[in-house]
């Protein structure tokens, strides 16, 4: 598998574009998060230069709209081709109403009214599953063990994403999650997060914008999305995690984030990585342009058509391509 991140537009840096990443092989796309309709022509743009692909998985992260605000138009263009076999993963909290009544337990609410505060509260999620069926594509619930082409769903669990959402529409609670400089809003925490193998060799793991509180068993991946667009406090808190071994591993920063100051951002964590003497090489931040990572150099670049930043792509390990090259004399 190769991974492409996708990057703000013509070096617009005001603009909240939002994630958008692509893992891929020969037969099939994951495509998880599309933040914007800019994102979802791109997609359609890489699709036509990779003919051989005739499935396509969409992960929605999240309800939050810089992960969610191209997807509809993604689905669309996917149905007008009518050539790939789309399926679109995400969480369908209708399911667990009565769990989150029980959790909410306020006298108040009842099965129905609990049903409706879902709908309105994760509804750009709604628009989705509705765009989906619309559609006629498959829509599948996000549960950990749950296969995404080649790649797997780790999290959150059942209960996490249950008792976040119960949190989300009662209005005696706060929209926090977490204590002191990690705390993250339910929608943000509970954030689905993706396995899969780039190449042959490396794990990765992209997280969208869980709360680190919810990654698990984070050292035993080799390339990792820092939560919230490389948000400093939730990056730190996953260098924390992975002690000694922060300094091996690599990270991806999804930052197409426009100029809010909520909307996470890596400047400070760029800052952070110089001042701590991380190895800079192995950040790849498409704030700086569209990202590519992969092992092989045949591997066609793609490139982005409409961005005019330069492309960032990670070749493999630069030891073992010279030590083989030596080997072959």
């Amino acid at each position: 598998m190769n991974l492409k991140a996708l990057s703000n537009y013509n070096n617009d840096t005001d603009t909240r574009f939002g994630d958008c990443i692509l893992v891929y092989d020969e037969s099939t796309l994951v495509v998880y998060d599309c933040g914007h309709q800019k994102h979802a022509e791109n997609v359609m743009h890489f699709l036509e230069e990779n003919p051989t692909i005739n499935s396509v998985n969409i992960v929605v992260s999240h309800n939050d709209s810089d992960h969610t605000a191209g997807v509809c138009d993604l689905i669309e263009a996917l149905a007008a081709g009518k050539q790939y076999y789309v399926k679109i993963y995400t969480h369908q909290l209708l399911k667990y109403a009565d769990d989150i009544l029980e959790i909410i337990n306020d006298g108040r609410r009842t099965h129905d009214s609990v049903k409706k505060a879902i709908l309105d509260e994760f509804d750009n999620i709604k628009a989705i599953i509705d765009k989906a069926q619309e559609n006629n594509f498959d829509t599948i619930e996000a549960l950990v063990k749950t296969a995404v082409g080649p790649c797997e769903i780790v999290g959150p669990t059942a209960d996490e994403f249950i008792q976040t959402a119960a949190k989300a529409i009662d209005d005696r609670e706060s929209n926090k999650i977490g204590a002191g400089h990690i705390e993250e809003t339910v929608m943000n925490a509970a954030s689905i997060q993706l396995k899969g193998t780039i190449d042959i060799s490396e794990k990765m793991l992209l997280c969208g914008d869980a709360t680190p509180d919810f990654i698990k068993d984070i050292s035993k991946y080799d390339i990792i999305q820092l939560p919230h667009h490389g948000k400093l406090e939730n990056a730190q808190d996953i260098f924390d995690k992975l002690n000694g071994d922060s300094y091996k591993k690599k990270y991806l920063i999804s930052d197409n984030t426009g100029s809010g100051e909520t909307s996470g951002g890596s400047d400070k964590l760029v800052q952070y990585i110089k001042e701590e003497k991380y190895n800079q090489d192995l950040f790849f931040n498409t704030k700086n342009g569209p990202v590519s990572l992969n092992t092989s150099k045949e591997t066609k670049s793609t490139g982005d058509p409409v961005n005019t930043n330069k492309e960032r792509r990670y070749l493999g390990d630069l030891d073992c391509i010279k030590e083989n090259f030596e080997k072959r004399g």
